[in-house]
């Protein structure tokens, strides 16, 4: 049995009632996809000590992690999305380093739920 932490289950519910199994299964597989790649540039970033790029990668996440029921990432990029509009070097790079403990629990749930 696939563990799917229960802030995440409306929202697959939501678009297993669109499009059923096969839908989650594309969106979840594309998300990991793209957030993989993105959650790498935010390190660059953060590497970088570039906070306003920070910003850019975190906001492009968020939206997208909130509607496959990734909450935790979504509210550690909302986090490092806002330290990094506020050019508060500091907390956007420490704010990288949630965003990229956060997806790596999500992306075990939902990895696990791809080789299902």
């Amino acid at each position: 049995m696939i563990h799917v932490p229960n802030d995440a289950r409306p929202a697959l519910d939501l678009i297993r009632e669109v499009g059923g199994d096969e839908l989650v299964h594309a969106l979840l597989a594309t998300f990991v996809k793209y957030a993989t790649t993105q959650v790498a540039r935010a390190r660059e970033a953060a590497d970088a000590g570039d906070a306003s790029e920070i910003a850019r990668v975190a906001h492009a996440v968020k939206s997208s992690a909130r509607q496959m029921g990734a909450n935790a990432l979504a509210d550690a990029c909302d986090a490092a999305e806002l330290a990094g509009l506020g050019n508060d070097q500091a907390a956007a790079v420490a704010a990288v380093a949630e965003i990229e403990r956060t997806f790596k629990v999500a992306q075990r749930w939902m990895d696990a739920h791809l080789a299902a």
